[in-house]
């Protein structure tokens, strides 16, 4: 189409104007993004820097002829090079066209490591381009550490409420519960369902509709913003009547409210009780003090008579008027001005507040001379005082006397006891020496019968031959008796052992023992079940052996031996242990004879044997703890007993 002169001007003077306003407009464009207070880019279709802000230069410390037309990978010696960057560029705008919020943290060679907030534009034909990214870039890096700093404020808060001991609520400004303590769910017996976002005076069906609390909270808390100690009781739905105490603070700006009230709740319905009891008491003390037997006086902080028992004023012969009020020093015409005492009062009791089994001797005017133990104790605000000093007063001057002639008979006795112990040890030491010392002559008389035998047996006749056996028998008796002796010396000096002891494994081992020398007899064993055992297990074990071998062989002379081992439990903490027999038995009238060393009741030719069997007995028994006794019928048997302590085991 040809257009005549007329409208060829029209458009070229449209033109003219639509050139006018874009490059009005690219001014316009240019004058916001260097007036824009965050940095922000520009970039063509090859992301290529087309514009820069003012801003940008400034924060990443560069110039324009280090930024225009730089690919923007590349700029500032490439610290733009960053993967979410590339993301964003090349992934997500390419596809939204716009995105707004993109969080980026990098370490930027000029400015260190920052948080960036990224929004970005996709725009065709603009600023001469087919394609123009705006890219605004806002430093988040302080608001991030703000908000760091706040969640640990928020945590450390959280461990604040949950850790104090009493019930606290925090209320926001329309007195809604924001968040409670774990102390203010276990109190008042409510979860967290119940509590959080109500209305405080609906807590607990209504239970903290109360109208003081109301009064704090409408009233006089908008005025002073902080209240302490405000008492408040009320009969509470879940825990009953109570007296609380409320400490309240009102906050601006927290928990992400505008005003936030903390409300501190202390129970002192107990204290409270105290108090009230406190009274009761008081007259309860005065009871007391009048009722002890012992003399007793209450000091104020200056030393003055308060009060003083029934008791005092007996003992020491004076009067209340007397008394009340009156120094202590000045007491009795100052029979009671003592050093010791003065050390006491006035030195000792300051430091400590309490003393006991103070000693202290005076020649009293009123009673003479005696001995006083004085138990002091210093209490604050009683009686109606600053401080008070109760001094409980014990004559022990009968008590001292006795001590003193117990002391006396003790250091006899010890003396006595240290002598029979020397002489016991020298006694043992004799034995052993003599038992050793003997071995040597009956070795050579054994030794020279045996020769004798040998040389001359054909020259002597019967008796002499009898006589031979009767003194190398003799001899070997003799050598039986000082190994028993050397048996019982030595189990008075060796070290005993503390274990626990199997006694039926011990008694089955005994008595397997003696079967070579009883096989040809006939012997009903009755083994009991018997309780473990606690001590040295050689000894014990030859305790078995000692009193089963007398059983077997105090019923040789029976058709049918009967034999029983067994235990009883006794009430006094131990278990006692017997061995009964239908052997010989013996007479009663003897019994005391039994454990004693080289005591026999039957004769060697109708019983063999040392005679310290029995003793080495008594001897390891005693030495566990226990005791020996035993009965018997002559010819109808005889039991033998012993007792030890209770394992600690089967005592716990």
């Amino acid at each position: 189409m040809i257009l005549g002169s007329k409208e060829e001007n029209i458009f070229d003077a449209e033109r003219n104007q639509e050139e006018a306003q874009k490059e009005q407009a690219l001014s316009y464009a240019e004058s916001i993004i260097s007036t824009v207070r965050d940095p922000l880019l520009a970039l063509d279709q090859d992301l290529r820097v087309v514009k820069a802000s003012r801003a940008f230069y400034e924060v990443f410390k560069v110039n324009p002829q280090d930024t225009i037309g730089q690919f923007i990978y590349d700029l500032g010696n490439k610290q733009w090079d960053i993967p979410r960057l590339r993301d964003l560029l090349e992934t997500i705008l390419p596809k939204k066209t716009s995105f707004d919020n993109y969080e980026l943290e990098h370490d930027f060679s000029t400015i260190g490591k920052r948080t960036m907030l990224l929004n970005a534009r996709q725009i065709d034909e603009v600023l001469g381009k087919k394609k123009i990214i705006l890219l605004a870039i806002e430093d988040i890096t302080e608001r991030k550490q703000v908000e760091a700093l706040k969640e640990q404020a928020l945590a450390y808060l959280e461990s604040i409420i949950n850790t104090v001991r009493d019930p606290l609520l925090a209320l926001d400004q329309d007195l809604r519960v924001v968040k409670a303590s774990r102390a203010f769910y276990e109190v008042f017996k409510v979860s967290s369902q119940e509590t959080i976002g109500q209305f405080i005076y609906d807590l607990g069906n209504k239970q903290w509709d109360i109208p003081r609390l109301r009064d704090l909270l409408e009233t006089i808390l908008p005025e002073k913003t902080t209240l302490e100690n405000y008492e408040l009781e009320h009969d509470f739905s879940t825990i009953g009547k109570r007296t609380m105490l409320l400490n309240a603070r009102q906050i601006d700006e927290v928990l992400g409210k505008k005003r936030i009230i903390l409300l501190a709740i202390e129970d002192i319905t107990e204290r409270k009780q105290v108090e009230a009891l406190k009274e009761q008491a008081l007259a309860y003390v005065e009871s007391i003090i009048n009722t002890v037997r012992d003399p007793l006086l209450a000091l104020d902080q200056d030393l003055r008579v308060v009060t003083a028992s029934q008791a005092f004023y007996e003992v020491f012969k004076v009067s209340s008027q007397e008394t009340i009020g009156q120094f202590i020093y000045d007491l009795g015409n100052k029979q009671w001005d003592i050093p010791k005492l003065r050390d006491l009062l006035e030195t000792i009791l300051p430091e400590k507040t309490t003393f006991d089994n103070y000693e202290l001797e005076h020649n009293f005017s009123t009673i003479g001379k005696r001995t006083m133990l004085l138990n002091a104790r210093q209490i604050d605000e009683v009686l109606g005082k600053k401080r008070i000093i109760l001094l409980a007063i014990e004559d022990i001057t009968e008590r001292k006397e006795a001590e003193e002639v117990i002391a006396k008979l003790d250091k006899g006795l010890k003396q006595r006891a240290q002598e029979l112990e020397a002489a016991n040890k020298e006694l043992e030491a004799f034995s052993y020496s003599i038992s050793h010392d003997l071995r040597a002559p009956l070795r050579h008389i054994d030794g020279f019968i045996g020769i004798l035998r040998k040389s001359s047996a054909d020259k002597l006749d019967a008796k002499g031959l009898h006589q031979l056996n009767v003194i190398s028998d003799s001899a070997k008796q003799m050598g039986n008796l000082i190994d028993a002796l050397l048996f019982f010396s030595r189990i008075g000096r060796v070290v005993m052992e503390k274990n626990f002891v199997n006694a039926n494994k011990i008694v089955q081992s005994v008595v397997s023992d003696l079967q070579p020398d009883i096989k040809d007899r006939d012997i009903e064993w009755k083994l009991g079940t018997l309780p473990p055992m606690e001590g040295d297990p050689s000894m014990l074990k030859q305790v078995f052996a000692n009193l089963i071998q007398n059983a077997v062989k105090y019923t040789g002379n029976r058709l049918k031996a009967i034999i029983e081992v067994g235990s009883t439990d006794a009430e006094n903490g131990e278990d006692e242990f017997f061995v009964r027999d239908n052997g010989a038995g013996f007479d009663m009238q003897y019994v005391g004879n039994l454990y004693g060393v080289f005591q026999r009741l039957h004769t060697i030719e109708e019983f063999e044997g040392t005679g310290i069997g029995l003793a080495n007995v008594r001897r390891i028994i005693t030495r566990h703890g226990g005791r020996t006794w035993a009965e018997g019928i002559v010819d109808n048997g005889a039991t033998f007993y012993f007792s030890l302590p209770k394992p600690e085991v089967r005592k716990s």
